[in-house]
């Protein structure tokens, strides 16, 4: 092998290298979690409207949002644009743009801090999902899988019990 050949050959895989690189950092999928509920900032709490038409990079959501309530977009890419439009009562709009972190994979944005003013720190955070309670279901589901003490022939204490003479 020469080495002329060497270098292309060299050349050739850093680009398919660059080319993979840029191709996952622009096309990454992430899961918005658009949330309405209320947040305090500073001691100022914000609040949503009680209605507001939301959409994320041009791709309005369904129905329009309330106060409380989540709904889910996926997007892909690092760079994105949020814009809201308050229904109830001024009809004011706010557009603002926003970047996610590569390896977030499901982020929560907080449209009352969006309206409210608040740091770009407490638009879009991480979500992280609550932990499992152990639900009554479960419990019995449990306790039915696990025999009963004195079901096989023992007490509660784990003694045999012994038959009446």
């Amino acid at each position: 092998m020469n080495p002329r050949s060497l270098i292309q050959r060299t050349c050739a895989v850093l680009a398919l290298i660059a080319l993979s690189v840029y191709l996952f950092y622009t096309g990454k999928g992430h899961t918005l979690l658009l949330d309405t509920n209320a947040i305090t900032v500073n001691g100022r709490e914000l609040r949503a409207p009680a209605s507001a038409t939301v959409s994320i990079d041009g791709q309005e959501l369904d129905a329009p949002m309330g106060r409380a309530e989540r709904a889910m977009v996926t997007v892909s890419g690092p760079g994105h644009r949020i814009l809201i439009v308050d229904d109830a009562d001024s009809g004011k709009k706010v557009e603002k743009s926003f970047t996610l972190p590569t390896f977030m994979d499901r982020a929560l944005v907080s449209i009352p801090a969006i309206l409210g003013g608040a740091p770009e720190e407490l638009w879009v955070t991480a979500f992280v999902p609550p932990p499992l309670e152990d639900a009554p279901v479960e419990r019995m589901q449990r306790q039915r899988e696990d025999p009963a003490p004195g079901s096989d022939g023992q007490n509660a204490k784990g003694q045999t019990a012994e038959p009446p003479k």
